[in-house]
């Protein structure tokens, strides 16, 4: 079921109609109204954060690199 899950996606949101759903960072298959209430209960969110992931990336990311146009 999980394999036909990106398809089934896109085919609903062709046809939805109702008010617009935003996409849960941590998890692209679910899809709410409210993604504050809606973090507060992911269990993907909560994994994420539990593991320390996400200091992790944010230790790894690249820092900008900014150029000096007077130095050229």
């Amino acid at each position: 079921m999980l394999f036909r899950m990106p398809g089934h996606i896109v085919k609903c949101m062709k046809n939805y109609r109702g008010p617009p759903l935003q996409t849960c960072k941590y998890n692209a298959i679910h899809r709410v109204l409210d993604m504050e209430e809606h973090l507060k209960e992911c269990e993907d969110y909560h994994k994420f954060t539990e593991n320390n992931s996400f200091q992790m990336a944010l230790s790894v990311r690249a820092q900008p690199i900014i150029y000096d146009e007077d130095a050229v």
